[in-house]
């Protein structure tokens, strides 16, 4: 319920994030531990390591 804050663990029911699997703008991945949130749509930019910088990462699981 609500953004997690970073090191909370909300991470339940959040999928993991796929390289083959397109993202809409909000959508949530879990990546490396960690909880993550795409600001616009994406596909194949790793979490935490692209040059668009299209995820935010919302903290620990």
């Amino acid at each position: 319920s609500g953004t997690p804050t970073p090191g909370t663990g909300v991470c339940s029911g959040v999928d993991a994030w796929k390289s083959s699997q397109a993202y809409n703008g909000a959508q949530k991945v879990t990546y490396n531990g960690h909880i993550w949130q795409a600001k616009w749509w994406t596909q194949n930019d790793t979490p935490g390591n692209n040059s668009q910088n299209v995820w935010t990462d919302l903290g620990a699981c």
